[in-house]
């Protein structure tokens, strides 16, 4: 395993959970339409604000989360194993969403039901699809100054 397979590894893993958040979202839109009775508006005003969430929050934050994780990644000596791939902690923090994502589907009706919730999957979803991005970016190398 080299740094290149843990970066194309990492970036692969967010845009596949990110499709699959997307994919999710939009089974979720289908669910609202059929037994929660959502109107067009609605859904359409959702799958605005999921665009632009995720967008935003791909392009400002978890793409700044990506980057120091690539430099981690980077920094790392010695054999490198796959769980490599992300820190520790971050493995907590996946386990803290997948069950935030169970309690948001289970409580929907609380939270203005499957329009909000799958407003929310396709925002996150789209958001590690855009910071995946940074995963397959090459890092400009720093040019040396030449002293005259």
């Amino acid at each position: 395993m080299n740094k290149n397979n843990l970066y194309t590894l990492a970036g692969s893993i967010w845009g596949l959970v990110g499709l699959f958040l997307v994919v999710r979202g939009a089974i979720m839109y289908q669910t609202a339409l059929e037994t929660q009775n959502a109107t067009q508006t609605a859904l359409a005003i959702s799958i605005a604000v999921s665009i632009i969430i995720g967008v935003v929050k791909g392009r400002f934050v978890l793409s700044k989360t990506a980057r120091r994780n690539k430099s981690r990644i980077e920094s790392i000596e010695g054999p490198l194993k796959i769980h490599h791939v992300y820190a520790k902690s971050f493995y907590i923090l996946i386990a803290g969403m997948i069950a935030l994502g169970v309690a948001l589907r289970t409580f929907n009706e609380y939270l203005g039901g499957y329009v909000v919730v799958a407003a929310v999957y396709c925002g996150i979803g789209l958001a590690l699809m855009v910071s995946s991005l940074v995963y397959w970016k090459t890092e400009p190398q720093p040019v040396a100054e030449e002293n005259p």
